[in-house]
């Protein structure tokens, strides 16, 4: 028997195993593997944010609003060092709606009750922050989705497996299925 007509199935099948890992790997990434970076803490950075969420900047501040419940919160930075501005005073106004936020000194975190944001739609909003001498104007739009494509997201950041997901699964088993076939074809013409 020739010794090169040995070593090609060998070859194949090397390459097929490859193959099969390759592509059913993706399938086998735990959370904070699927691509994404990692933030501190181990979690995964969120490329969209279940809740509904603005940001705005100016040369003196960066404010961070996450709509939750029925609520808005604010974080407020200083845009220079990113250090949280405490105490400040703040006001929002949307459409009708004017307000001045409580600020929770145990989680540095500014709070809106009861905001009319709960339907769907764009609502521009205007911040007015007063911290010691400085003030400042920022504005920004809170974009309210859905519920539908609320609770995709949600679905996403939970860990339910999206159709991507789905695919490499798919072509994961495939691979296999198509390994194990040809190495039981294999086994049975040597035997």
């Amino acid at each position: 028997m020739n010794p090169d007509s040995r070593s090609i199935p060998s070859v194949v099948r090397r390459l097929l195993l490859l193959l099969m890992f390759i592509f059913a790997a993706p399938a086998f990434s735990g959370p904070g593997h699927d691509g994404g970076h990692e933030e501190e803490g181990g979690q995964p950075a969120a490329v969209d944010s279940v809740e509904p969420r603005f940001e705005a900047h100016s040369d003196l501040f960066e404010v961070v609003g996450i709509l939750n419940s029925g609520a808005l919160v604010l974080s407020l930075d200083t845009y220079a060092t990113n250090e949280p501005v405490s105490g400040a005073q703040v006001e929002l106004e949307s459409g009708a709606y004017k307000a001045t936020g409580e600020f929770d000194s145990d989680r540095g975190l500014y709070r809106f009750a009861d905001v009319p944001f709960s339907a769907t739609g764009t609502y521009p909003v205007t911040l007015t922050i007063t911290a010691g001498n400085e003030v400042d104007l920022l504005a920004a739009d809170l974009i309210v989705r859905p519920a539908s494509a609320a609770s995709a997201s949600a679905s996403v950041m939970n860990g339910t497996p999206s159709s991507g997901s789905w695919l490499w699964w798919g072509v994961g088993g495939v691979g296999a299925i198509a390994a194990l076939t040809f190495g039981l074809r294999r086994r049975r013409a040597v035997a």
